[in-house]
Order: C-alpha cells, then sequence, then structure tokens
C-alpha cells in the first residue's frame, strides 16, 4: 500500500511539474568548467532539474578534469568552456594519447564574451588583441610599451588545463604558451581578486562577471568563448534531458 501512495505522489508531482510520466528520475554528474557552472548550471539547476526530470549532481573541477571524470565514468556530463580540440591537445600533452577525442561529442550550451581587466588606477583604456597576445606571450612586458606607466605588466591567467587557459592559447597564442613569468589562478573569481589589488596586472574573464572592483579594457575586436557539454558517445535519454534543458533555459 506504502508503495502504491509513492507512486501516486510521484506520478502527482511530475504531472504538477510538467515532466512526461514515462520519464525516470536520476542522477546525472555533471562535472568540469567553473565558468559553464557558475554561468549556466547553478544558477538553473532548479530549473533544469523540473524541465529535465533529472538530478544534478555538481562539481566544478576544470574542463580538462571534467573530461578525465567522463572518461573515468565518475561523470556522465562534462563541462568545457574552451574548443574541445583546444581541450583534448592540452590534455594529451600532458599526458600523450590519454584522451581519444573521436569518443567525446560536444553540445554547445551557451557562450560567453572575453573580457580583459585591468585595476582601476591603471590609466591604459583599451588595447589591441593583438597587444593583448604580446603580453600574455611575453613580448610585450611594459605598460609603458602600450600608453601605460613605466612598470612591469603582470599577466594573470588560470592554470593549465583550465577553459580559460586552453581558450587563450588557442585563440590568442596560436598554440603557444602563456609566458612563464605569469601569476596563475586556479578560478576566475581570483583572478578578479588579483587584478583588483595589484595595480600593474592585466587579467582575462568573462564579461557576465565583471565587478565594479576592477576596469574592463576596450579592444578592437570581441572574443567569444563556447560553453559546452561533452558526453561520451551519443548521450542517453536522460542525458539529453538535461542537455536539452540547459539549452532551453536563456541561452538558445
Amino acid at each position: 500500500m506504502l508503495k502504491q501512495l509513492t507512486a501516486c505522489a510521484v506520478l502527482a508531482g511530475a504531472l504538477l511539474l510538467g515532466i512526461p510520466t514515462h520519464v525516470q528520475a536520476g542522477n546525472v554528474a555533471v562535472h568540469g568548467s567553473t565558468t559553464v557552472l557558475e554561468m549556466i548550471v547553478k544558477p538553473n539547476k532548479a530549473k533544469i532539474e523540473r524541465k529535465s526530470g533529472q538530478r544534478l549532481s555538481l562539481l566544478g573541477n576544470g574542463s580538462g578534469q571534467g573530461i578525465k571524470d567522463l572518461m573515468a565514468g565518475k561523470a556522465q556530463v562534462a563541462m568545457i568552456s574552451a574548443p574541445l580540440d583546444a581541450v583534448v591537445s592540452k590534455l594529451n600533452q600532458k599526458d600523450p594519447g590519454s584522451v581519444d577525442g573521436s569518443l567525446l561529442v560536444p553540445h554547445l550550451v551557451g557562450a560567453a564574451r572575453l573580457a580583459f581587466i585591468v585595476n582601476k588606477a591603471n590609466k591604459v583604456t583599451s588595447l589591441t588583441i593583438k597587444q593583448v597576445t604580446d603580453i600574455y606571450a611575453g613580448r610585450i612586458t611594459n605598460w609603458k610599451q602600450v600608453g601605460g606607466k613605466d612598470a612591469p605588466i603582470i599577466p594573470v591567467i588560470d592554470i593549465k588545463g583550465t577553459g580559460t587557459r586552453a581558450m587563450v592559447e588557442k585563440k590568442l597564442l596560436y598554440g603557444g604558451d602563456v609566458v612563464g613569468t605569469a601569476m596563475e589562478t586556479k578560478t576566475g573569481s581570483e583572478i578578479i581578486q588579483a587584478v583588483a589589488t595589484n595595480p600593474d596586472a592585466i587579467g582575462i574573464s568573462m564579461e557576465q562577471s565583471v565587478v565594479t572592483s576592477v576596469r574592463q579594457l576596450q579592444v578592437d575586436r570581441s572574443i567569444e568563448r563556447p560553453l559546452i557539454f561533452i558526453t561520451m558517445g551519443e548521450p542517453k535519454a536522460n542525458v539529453a534531458r538535461v542537455i536539452a534543458a540547459t539549452r532551453s533555459v536563456g541561452f538558445f
């Protein structure tokens, strides 16, 4: 009798939420990019769960680790915030042959525009994308080279294995490495904090994440960063519903 009552309650709840009654609720583990997590998934978690009929288990541990967790069976979805080939390339550089990109299927769920930020005390208001590239490649090292004061430039960047780092190295450095003197952080919020407290720093964030403690530079062209879900092969029905629900929360 108790089982019958429980089944009726679940059915009634599903009908109230608009979830098809044939959908079986389950737990979908989603690991990876903190950018995708903070910009799309976490703020809309309740909506995604309601629309998909699935419970989400979330872990923001970086794009590269998300891919590793997916391949190890620890997650059903990996989140990345750079092109898939760039993330796979970086993983295979560190551990040759560790990731077979042909097994991975990308699902675009959003996009974010890169923002180049400086300390509010910095008098430089604009840079070209080429100048930003030269800063992160180590060819421009002093603010006076771009119209600022005579002080060393401190580039701030996420650690290796993150989507931001992979995106910068692919889109700005054309496969090259960030200059070895760059300050490394673990998260995007740490980049903003580092720039806000260091008058000679420059950082890369998302436009949506820029806060009043820093100032966004004007640039001559925009660079968009893809926000992507990754599955091993084509997704199963429950994961496909999570992907569709994520896309429906205002990005597509």
